[in-house]
């Protein structure tokens, strides 16, 4: 082996070894990946009954999580065989609008992502504008992750569980929001593969980020979270 040879070994291992060592630390976290579970499908009569966020950094790596059971107002829930959520898990829970600051609070800043987003978004949305005070709005700007795969992969589904098998992933909790925001997220990561941070930045330099700062004077009471047993 010659010494250029040699040197494009050591190189290789050099790089290897560094982007090994960067999965293994996330940096500042830049992207809010979200998910729900509802009462239902309709935005005007059902009701968020789990709220998880997944925190990623820019080249999707998983930075923290949070997640709550939300009380729906007495709204029944009979959806319960998708989610394994049931009435009695959400008794003692917050409301939305409990736990609506440390939520805002959480990915203020951040670019806000969800898997099928028209759907999660809209959901937020209308919990939002039953506590928003008269005369302001509130404006969530989501990424849809299945546009972002979209642009990466040609599938027949783009459900996430599709795209976890496409990437050698499995989520054994899947309709738990908290599971599925994380997988979401680490799909991507995947998925773009050592791209995730070109790609990232991309996306950074693209989006909007949600701007939480004229909700933090709603004066809305706030609720320890609770989750699932």
């Amino acid at each position: 082996m010659n010494f250029f040879n040699r040197l494009h070994e050591t190189l290789t291992h050099l790089e290897n070894a560094l982007d090994n060592a960067a999965h293994l630390q996330a940096g500042r976290p830049v992207f809010a990946v979200i998910d729900t579970e509802t009462t239902g499908f309709n935005k005007r009569y059902d009701r968020i009954i789990e709220l998880a966020v997944a925190r990623f950094d820019e080249s999707f790596r998983l930075v923290d999580q949070w997640h709550t059971l939300i009380n729906p107002d007495g709204k029944q829930i009979k959806n319960s065989h998708i989610h394994g959520i049931t009435n009695a898990d959400v008794a003692h829970a917050p409301t939305f609008p409990e736990v609506y600051t440390e939520f805002a609070a959480r990915v203020d800043g951040m670019v806000l992502m969800a898997h099928n987003a028209p759907f999660d978004s809209k959901m937020i949305l209308a919990e939002a504008e039953r506590i928003t005070p008269d005369g302001e709005d509130v404006y969530f700007p989501f990424v849809d992750t299945i546009a972002l795969a979209k642009q990466m992969v040609s599938l027949r589904s783009y459900k996430l569980s599709a795209l976890l098998d496409h990437v050698g992933l499995h989520n054994p909790q899947s309709h738990a929001a908290i599971a599925d925001a994380t997988a979401t997220g680490q799909m991507l990561n995947k998925l773009f593969g050592k791209e995730a941070t070109k790609i990232g930045r991309q996306i950074l330099d693209q989006a909007v980020t949600f701007n939480a700062g004229y909700t933090t004077n709603w004066g809305l009471p706030c609720k320890p979270t609770v989750t699932r047993r």
